[in-house]
């Protein structure tokens, strides 16, 4: 009986360890690759040099208005916007797709 015992408690500790692991985070883009992703990412911008410092502008519907405003970040801004934004695509090929058997009715994926 203590046997079995053993091979339970072992089962369950280790199952317990393996629900609380969290998912390994992807590995951060490369520094070419973010470079060639801001210098896609800056084509749709309007390059403005205004008091010495360069402005990536473009004009944007701002939230709750229909009428078009200039909208300009500076290089450091629009490089941040970048590098958030592969951090994302990362995190969303990373995350699991399925939830197979965590809702009780045979899983969370559709497509069937």
């Amino acid at each position: 009986m203590s046997r079995s015992f053993l091979l339970l408690a072992t089962c369950v500790g280790l199952v317990a360890a393996c629900a609380s692991q969290p998912d390994k985070p992807p590995p951060p883009p490369s520094p070419q690759q973010l470079e060639k992703k801001f210098q896609e990412a800056a084509k749709g911008y309007k390059v403005v040099q205004k008091d010495g410092r360069t402005l990536y502008c473009r004009r944007e519907k701002v939230l709750g208005s229909t009428i078009p405003t200039m909208q300009c970040l500076s290089e450091a801004q629009l490089r941040l916007q970048v590098e958030n934004m592969e951090e994302l695509r990362g995190r969303m090929r990373s995350s699991p797709k399925c939830t197979l058997g965590r809702d009780g009715g045979g899983g969370g994926c559709g497509g069937s």
